[in-house]
């Protein structure tokens, strides 16, 4: 046993839960109130600084918390800290690349990279069959731990269900096949 949990064994079977409780919400509500206070300040003193970067699209998101009414003083300034929320929330949107795109912008990228690929390989005079061996697919699939989208777009230029079959019916299956497959089967 650490020391603070016999500590608090101590205190709690000397003064009971409640009154432990009573008193450490108490102490909580107490530093809540001073440190609001304390980044309060610094919140809007660094406020100015973002006004002076480029114009850019903002988002904004306003958060609504509901606050239980213990003391009128802690309310009021829970209502401050939430004004203040909503200043600091205003976020600048300026990634080109963002992380998580529209499935429909994703499909039509897919599709316009294998189209690319296709003619290129047409122009080239490579058939689908030269790239599509077993060897080309075990490397690029459980090898190099590349998608069926993957070599669909930057090696063959057809349809990733077309690689997926092929693949499948040469006993290759990509690594999210194969997780696919232990949690369908509950190992």
């Amino acid at each position: 046993m650490s020391d603070i949990e016999s500590e608090l064994r101590k205190l709690v079977s000397s003064y009971g839960y409640q009154l432990v409780n009573d008193t450490l919400q108490t102490m909580m509500k107490s530093e809540y109130a001073y440190l609001s206070k304390i980044f309060q300040v610094q919140a809007i003193q660094s406020t100015p600084a973002t006004a002076q970067l480029p114009t850019a699209p903002v988002k904004k998101e306003k958060k609504v918390k509901k606050v239980k009414a213990v003391q009128p003083q802690v309310e009021q300034e829970a209502v401050n800290t939430l004004v203040l929320e909503e200043e600091i929330k205003e976020v600048l949107v300026s990634n080109p690349n963002p992380a998580y795109r529209d499935p429909k912008e994703i499909k039509e990228f897919q599709k316009a990279e294998e189209e690319k690929k296709r003619k290129e390989n047409e122009e080239a005079g490579i058939e689908l069959s030269q790239i599509l061996t077993k060897e080309n697919l075990k490397q690029w699939i459980e090898v190099e731990g590349h998608t069926y989208a993957w070599v669909a777009r930057e090696k063959a230029g057809c349809k990733e269900s077309q690689i997926a079959a092929t693949a499948q019916m040469m006993g290759i299956r990509s690594r999210i096949t194969k997780k696919k497959a232990l949690i369908m089967s509950g190992r």
